[in-house]
């Protein structure tokens, strides 16, 4: 009788630890999938946000696009870091007579950039500065690093019908995002 009744406790704490490792499991599942979802939904925003800043920024520098009445009073929006603007500016005046050499560039960057990838002599985004109205053709989400989202993304002039392949971060500042780097391919 004493066996069977040590038995009996045995199955039934085993059942009960089932039970509550099934529920443990269930309940994690629901918290992965609500994360997975405000995370799903972070990409979208950050997605949305790019393709529409590099549109906007673009067409409105090149006079495709009408400026606001602040931006046109030199207000414009902010959707480059500061960082990544400093080091663009340094990229597009390397080789420039009493400017920095790409070594000392690269000497400067290289533990923050992939400077390879920098766009020297180029400015932001395309590498041109007579170019048509501007379209995002691509923006697909790669991954996240940190805070950091990453985007394959291919802006193009559709005018001269050309392509630019670009990887661009972006990290989220305050109800909007900035760029923090490009990867310039072409």
């Amino acid at each position: 009788m004493n066996k069977t009744l040590i038995s009996l406790t045995i199955v039934a704490f085993a059942t009960i630890n089932q039970v509550k490792a099934q529920t443990d499991h269930i309940e994690h599942k629901v918290t992965l999938q609500q994360k997975s979802t405000k995370e799903l939904k972070d990409i979208e925003r950050a997605k949305a946000w790019l393709a529409h800043s590099v549109e906007d920024d673009l067409n409105k520098a090149n006079g495709l696009a009408e400026n606001t009445n602040e931006e046109a009073e030199g207000g414009r929006k902010q959707i480059y870091a500061d960082k990544y603007i400093a080091y663009k500016n340094d990229a597009f005046e390397v080789g420039m007579e009493g400017k920095m050499t790409l070594k000392a560039f690269q000497k400067k960057w290289s533990k923050d950039f992939d400077c390879q990838y920098a766009g020297i002599g180029f400015g932001c985004l395309v590498p041109i500065s007579d170019y048509g109205l501007i379209k995002v053709s691509r923006c697909i989400f790669t991954k996240k690093v940190g805070l950091t989202y990453v985007f394959e993304t291919t802006i193009t002039d559709t005018d001269a019908k050309i392509g630019y392949k670009r990887d661009i971060k972006v990290v989220p500042s305050g109800k909007a995002y900035l760029i923090e780097d490009v990867l310039e391919y072409n």
